[in-house]
Order: C-alpha cells, then sequence, then structure tokens
C-alpha cells in the first residue's frame, strides 16, 4: 500500500517512516497539513498517517480537505498524536478522522491497525469495483432494453393498430413487455389479429415473441391464410428459440366481407364473444398447445369459424389480466372482464376495462405483463363495393402482344397443395406498374380463382352455404374435397398491356370442371353468402367475361388511378 506520513517532527517522521517501509509499504512523506493535502492530490495514497498539531494547517482540517478532495474515493486517516484528551478525539472522528494512535507509539499497535485498515481498505476497493461493474452493467442493460424496445416497436408496426375495428393495451410487469399484440389487413381487407404470451416477463420473455412478428406481417400482406402463417410461426419458434422456450398464442381472422371470425387458440384464456347487451354469442378455449412444444407434423392447424350477424365485442386477453390480484390476495378473474366488456362500444369497454382494473388493484402491481384486444365486429365495417370506373364498358379494344405474360397451369398436386394467390401476388409486388393496385389485384384473384376451385373443379354449391351452419358446413365439404381431390386442373394468366397510355391487366382463368348456369351472375345479391365474390369483381375491373360454359374468365383492370 501507498502510505502518506504527515508530521511537522522530522524525528517522527524519520522513526515511523523506516517502520512502515519495513512492513512492506510505499511511503510518502509531508510536512505539515498544507502540504499533506497537496502530496495527498498528487499521490492518491491508500492510508493517511497525520499528526493533530502541526503548523500551517492542524491534522483535524487537513484530513477534512484531504476527504472532500478524494471525493467517493475513501482514503482512512489515522491520527498519530500526543493529544489525550477525550472530546478532542471525538470530535476529530466526528468530522473526518477514521482512528488514532497516541504517542510515544507503539508499533505494535499500529502495526495491527495498518493491517486492519489495510484488509478494510482492500474490502472496500472490491466493493467499489463491484458498484462500478454493475453501474456498468445498468447502463448496458438498460441500452440493451431501449434498443429491444425500439426494435419491438418497429417490428410490431403500432401504426396498423391503430385499425378503426381494434382497440388495445399492453401493460408490461418489467420495463419490457413478453406480450405482444400484432394486427394487420390482408390485401383482401380481412383483419389479422395475434396475441402472444412469451414465458415470464422483461427481455427474455419479450424475446421470445419477436420472431413471430416477421412471418405474420410479410404473409398477411401476402394474402395467406391463417393456417399457412401458423405453420411459418411454429416454424420459426422451434428454429430459433432454445429447448423448452414456447409460446402461447391466439390467432383471430374478422372477414368482414363474409361476416366470419375465425380462431386458433393454442395456451390463451378463452376469447369471447359479447353482443350489444352484454350476452355470451360464442366462446373459443385454448385447444391447442403453445407454439413451440409440438414438432411441425404434429402442429394441429384446425381452426374454430363463426359467422356473425349483428354488432358484438371480441374480446381477448392475456392470463396476466386474469391473474391480477389486489391486495387481499383475490384475481380479477373472467367475471369482472365480461361485465368490463358487456353493453358498450369496443373503445369505451376497454377504457372501463384499465380503469376497473386500476381501481380493483388499488396500488397493487401486476406479478405477469397485461394484454387486452377488444376487436369491434361490425358488420356495417364493410366498404362498399367501388363504382364502375369511367371506363366500364367503354373499354377500347387493345391488339397485338402484351408487354409480358405470366402463365401458371395447376394439377391436382399444386391445388391441393400451393397457396396460388400469395405465389401470385409476389410477382405483382414486383410489377411496378401494378404494386400500387395489390389490394384491388388480390380481390380479383382470390374470387376467380376460389370460383374456379370450388365451384369448377371440387363442384361444391353455393346453396351449400345457406342457413345457420351453412358456411361451416360449406367449409368442411371444401377441405374434404380438396385433400381428396386426385383429378382436375386450372390455369391461371395474366398478361399486362399498354392501352392508351395507361397499364392494364388482363386476368384469364380456366378450370377443368363442367361449368355452370350463368343466369345467376346477372342478380347478385349481397346480403347472401354467394354472389358477391363476382359482384366485386365486376365493380373492381373495366370489363368481365365468361365463355363458354363459364369454365373460363376473362377479368380486364385498369388500376385506380394510374397515369
Amino acid at each position: 500500500m501507498k502510505i502518506l506520513l504527515a508530521d511537522d517532527a522530522e524525528v517522527v517522521r524519520l522513526m515511523i517512516g523506516r517502520f512502515v517501509e519495513s512492513l512492506g509499504h510505499q511511503l510518502v512523506l509531508a510536512n505539515d497539513g498544507v502540504e499533506a493535502v497537496e502530496r495527498c492530490m498528487a499521490e492518491r495514497p491508500d492510508i493517511v498517517l497525520m499528526d493533530m498539531l502541526m503548523p500551517r494547517m492542524d491534522g483535524c482540517e487537513a484530513a477534512r480537505r484531504i476527504k472532500q478532495a478524494m471525493g467517493s474515493q475513501w482514503v482512512p486517516v489515522v491520527m498519530v498524536t500526543a493529544v489525550e484528551e477525550v472530546s478532542k478525539l471525538a470530535d476529530a472522528m466526528e468530522t473526518a478522522v477514521d482512528d488514532y494512535v497516541l504517542k510515544p507509539v507503539n508499533f505494535r499497535i499500529l502495526e495491527a491497525k495498518i493491517t486492519a485498515i489495510e484488509r478494510t481498505v482492500q474490502l472496500h476497493r472490491k466493493v467499489r469495483e463491484q458498484s462500478d461493474a454493475l453501474a456498468e452493467y445498468y447502463d448496458r442493460a438498460e441500452e440493451e432494453k431501449r434498443v429491444a424496445q425500439h426494435l419491438m416497436e418497429q417490428l410490431v408496426n403500432r401504426e396498423r393498430l391503430s385499425d378503426p375495428q381494434l382497440h388495445c393495451w399492453i401493460a408490461p410487469a418489467a420495463s419490457l413487455s413478453g406480450d405482444l399484440i400484432a394486427a394487420a389487413r390482408t390485401p383482401g381487407r380481412v383483419l389479422h389479429l395475434m396475441l402472444a404470451d412469451g414465458i415470464g416477463h422483461g427481455l427474455t420473455a419479450a424475446l421470445n415473441v419477436l420472431p413471430l412478428t416477421q412471418p405474420f406481417y410479410a404473409m398477411t400482406e401476402r394474402g395467406f391464410m391463417l393456417p399457412d402463417i401458423l405453420v411459418e410461426m411454429h416454424r420459426k419458434v422451434r428454429q430459433v428459440l432454445p429447448v423448452g422456450r414456447f409460446v402461447a398464442l391466439a390467432f383471430v381472422s374478422v372477414d368482414f366481407v363474409n361476416r366470419r371470425v375465425e380462431v386458433w387458440n393454442g395456451g390463451i384464456p378463452d376469447i369471447r364473444l359479447f353482443d350489444a347487451q352484454g350476452g355470451l354469442l360464442k366462446r373459443w378455449k385454448s385447444r391447442h398447445l403453445p407454439l413451440g412444444i409440438l414438432p411441425p407434423s404434429q402442429l394441429d392447424l384446425s381452426t374454430e369459424r363463426f359467422v356473425f350477424g349483428r354488432r358484438s365485442n371480441l374480446v381477448i386477453c392475456s392470463d396476466g389480466l386474469l391473474e391480477a390480484r389486489n391486495t387481499a390476495g383475490e384475481t380479477f378473474g373472467a367475471a369482472r372482464l365480461s361485465l368490463a366488456c358487456s353493453n358498450l362500444p369496443a373503445n369505451e369497454a376497454l377504457a372501463r376495462t384499465i380503469g376497473d382494473l386500476s381501481t380493483f388493484l388499488d396500488g397493487a402491481s401486476c406479478h405477469d405483463d397485461v394484454s387486452l384486444a377488444i376487436i369491434d365486429i361490425d358488420p356495417s365495417a364493410v366498404l362498399p363495393l367501388p363504382e364502375r370506373g369511367e371506363d366500364g364498358d367503354e373499354l377500347p379494344e387493345f391488339e397485338g402482344e402484351p408487354n409480358w405474360r405470366y402463365v401458371l397451369s395447376l394439377g391436382a398436386m399444386q391445388l391441393r397443395s400451393l397457396q396460388v394467390v400469395p405465389l401470385i401476388m409476389g410477382f405483382i409486388a414486383q410489377t411496378k406498374s401494378l404494386s400500387h393496385a395489390h389490394a384491388d389485384i388480390f380481390l380479383i384473384l382470390t374470387e376467380l380463382f376460389v370460383n374456379a376451385l370450388d365451384h369448377g373443379v371440387l363442384e361444391l354449391s353455393s346453396d351449400m352455404k345457406q342457413g345457420t351452419d351453412g358456411m361451416e358446413h360449406y367449409l368442411l365439404e371444401r377441405a374434404a374435397r380438396l385433400a381428396a381431390l386426385k383429378e382436375g386442373r386450372i390455369e391461371i394468366e395474366l398478361a399486362g398491356h399498354e392501352l392508351a397510355g395507361r397499364t392494364m391487366l388482363r386476368v384469364r382463368v380456366t378450370d377443368s370442371g363442367h361449368g355452370f348456369d350463368r343466369s345467376w351472375l346477372d342478380h347478385g345479391d349481397d346480403a347472401k353468402p354467394s354472389g358477391r365474390g363476382i359482384s366485386l369483381v365486376r365493380a373492381l375491373s373495366a370489363s368481365l367475361h365468361f365463355f363458354g360454359n363459364g369454365n373460363t374468365v376473362e377479368a380486364c383492370y385498369l388500376p385506380r388511378g394510374d397515369s
């Protein structure tokens, strides 16, 4: 150790100084209090041995200034003094002095005190090093949390959570939430909502749910359906997260055009649908394991569907809300949630639930992340069919070869396994003159392809959709026939033409079916579960024509606002 010895008596400096050096310590000398302060600031010793009575500045004042100058660094000061008056020694120790040794010096006592102080200095040094390391770790952790929070906000894409039919809220138990709410619309305006709950809370739980965002948004944007997105999200979780990590997840798809809700629930509390009077219309229990537990081949993709006819609130929450406890140990529970979400519009139901939870907790904190999403299931939220453009039936004749052609010929195996429309939309997205019309083209392709597959190849009748359970029966029969399909073909041709300085897309779809009676095409009813798709295509297109027995259809589309 480096020891500063300050005494105005040369003989004392000589005696004590040699003794300190004999103990193996480095010695720094000062003649009085002023020099002691100066040498202390320059040499930064580990211990100061100092006389109390010295010229220019006494030991007590010098000790006070040394303490002040050294700041957070602890430098013990030991008075080596002939003053035996207890009150003066006590005053000195109350100000800045840590210990004292009386003159004449007992070198055995002095050695013991130096050794004891050395142990304390080393301990203090370790504590300070640990404190500095903790401070550095804290700063680094705060920076990591700040980056993670920014990353989550970017990946979650909060702008998409501003959907007019969606009202949601997340309250993290720590600085970052392990709960995630993500929402987006497909090009066909179907609302996809995902509520994910990672294990635990904080940064670790937040990192668990991050891999879900990329496939959710990317595949929703291209028009993939709920089961296909689930497969990719499950694959991501299995690929990225360590063994033993999994994510509870609820995935909801709301098709306002066909008035259909589709739900997959893997480990999230019951999802509830309340009517305007507070009555429970439907409950979706968790029927699947969370993502990441099962091998991909064992993932159950079966969903539950519900056809809605009147306005209602679809309520989804994490277990952190239902299991929130007040000071009395009571849980918030499903009954309080149901009461808060009943008889109110979705936005007011959300606000009331937040307020009721705050009142219930009465200052207590939640021990898990809390998330709540309420979808306003409003049948009138469907956008009206677009008006026929001024081109309408006045579409000029176009001749010659198109600028480009995209042809896809699909057999039974491809029809069973491929997501055809999203596949084509990948090409459309890279076609600059059409990319801004992504939504319109998706709707046209979807309706024409589904019409060719369902009514042409699979020979399904739209009459099956009638009745309360008609749509569910139709979809189950469709899945069964598609899985058993051995023969059948659909050919899709897209061509781009320059027409009066504008880009026109020609879509021709041909199926191998027997065709159908086309008389109903002129009597589409938007209120019925069938016929509206063709009406939509006709409204979007500059022209729409069926050929032969109805198994070939051609739509010509001029992007709105294209110049």
